[in-house]
């Protein structure tokens, strides 16, 4: 990328689209998720190439995956239940709504089934007003058929409870972190049971990308100044064999240019 383009550029979009394709990162068996990111984030670069202002729309510079059988028809999506788990930097509703936009956008989706919030304070110090925002933001996505289905990772049973509590659009799902207590609270798989909501569990780093990921990605650009704003993962399930059909990151980067 020129110096002359990489200037103007404020916002970074990248999406590695389908990484199951990516037969060089299916071969390392036991990766974990920054680790399974950080390559897939590699080989998106590499393949794009970054020649010349390619990919840039004004201030936006958007790097997609080149993909080998971009020509084929797709295939019948109508068994398939997408789920979209986003990590954010900040608790603003924009950085909510931009992100389910730009993943609906990159992925062709009419609508996403079922989207998981990890919100960037997880601590016990965190507060139902700090979460109001992005709550709302997931809410009025649902009020307009763009999402089914919304739910949030992390937060302690307290928050969660009192999150429920407050919100119209009611959490249908809580991710809890196995590596921050081996068990789901009893406390909570009794809530969770009374209310219909579902306990999932993962081993996802607190910090998904860390500033190695970002400060690789700004050098490659030639690009000074990055910031992540927000991280998708988006996994599409097809739901009568339960078979993963497509699963990817998207992510979002302000800078300096």
């Amino acid at each position: 990328m020129s110096s002359s383009s990489s200037s103007q550029v404020r916002r970074v979009v990248l999406s590695t689209g389908n990484i199951l394709e990516m037969e060089e990162l299916i071969r390392k068996a036991g990766q974990t998720t920054t680790e399974e990111l950080r390559g897939s984030i590699n080989t998106t670069l590499s393949s794009w190439g970054g020649s010349g202002g390619e990919g840039q729309a004004g201030e936006v510079l958007n790097i997609q995956r080149v993909l080998k059988n971009a020509e084929q028809e797709p295939n019948d999506t109508s068994g398939n239940k997408t789920t979209v788990k986003l990590f954010l930097s900040n608790n603003d509703s924009t950085q909510v709504e931009d992100a389910l936009k730009t993943v609906s956008s990159s992925l062709n989706l009419p609508r996403i089934d079922s989207v998981i919030v990890t919100p960037p304070d997880v601590s016990d110090d965190a507060t139902l007003e700090s979460l109001e925002p992005l709550w709302l933001a997931l809410e009025d996505a649902v009020g307009r058929g763009e999402v089914v289905s919304i739910g949030l990772a992390d937060v302690s049973y307290q928050l969660f409870r009192e999150l429920y509590s407050w919100a119209k659009v009611k959490p249908t799902t809580v991710q809890v972190n196995l590596s921050s207590c081996c068990v789901v609270s009893q406390e909570l798989s009794a809530f969770a049971q009374q209310n219909d909501v579902q306990v999932l569990t993962h081993n996802d780093a607190a910090e998904i990308v860390d500033e190695d990921i970002v400060s690789s990605i700004a050098s490659r650009l030639g690009l000074s100044g990055a910031q992540l704003q927000w991280v998708a993962r988006h996994r599409t399930i097809q739901q009568c064999f339960g078979l993963v059909q497509d699963k990817g990151y998207t992510l979002a980067l302000a800078c300096n240019g």
